[in-house]
Parts: structure tokens; sequence; C-alpha cells
């Protein structure tokens, strides 16, 4: 019965390391992914992560590439000053 008992508590602890590896896997790659947006890269998915964009928003980010500064982003239509400022640490241009 003891030995039993130690097998489970091997298996638990396996189980619970494996998921708080899982986990912190995933906290990095969220982190990693987190950085800036491209705004001359960036898919729809991506660019629709920067507060105040949309997707009809993103698809004209697109459309107008390429950018060679954040404020250039003010020639899209929807895309105003204020929008700008919210998204500028949050986004750059390569």
């Amino acid at each position: 019965m003891a030995e039993d008992d130690r097998q489970n508590r091997r298996w638990l602890l396996l189980i619970v390391v494996g998921f708080a590896l899982a986990v912190a896997v995933l906290l990095v790659k969220r982190w990693i992914d987190s950085g800036p947006v491209d705004l001359n890269k960036a898919p729809i998915e991506k660019l629709e992560t920067l507060p105040g964009i949309g997707p009809e928003t993103a698809k004209a980010i697109i459309k107008g590439r390429p950018y060679k500064t954040i404020d250039d982003l003010g020639r899209v239509k929807g895309i105003g000053p204020a929008t700008i400022e919210k998204i500028r640490e949050r986004s750059k241009v390569e």
C-alpha cells in the first residue's frame, strides 16, 4: 500500500510539473509575441490587437503600406491623432 501511495505521489508531481512547464512556455510565447507590431509587416490579426483598430481599419492599414513613420497612419481613413497616440508604444515601422 505504501508503494502505491509513493507511485501516486510521483504521478501527481509529474502532472503538476508538466502543467507548470506548459503554462510557463505559453507565458513566454505570449511575452515574445506581445512586442511592438510592425505596421509594414503585421498580418490583419496582429493589427487588430492594437487599441482602436478593428477589421476594416486593419485592412486599410495594410492597403496603405508602406509607412515610414507611425505618424504616417494619419493618412488612413478612420485613424486620427488620438488613435495614433494610443498605438504609438505598441507599434513600430521597419
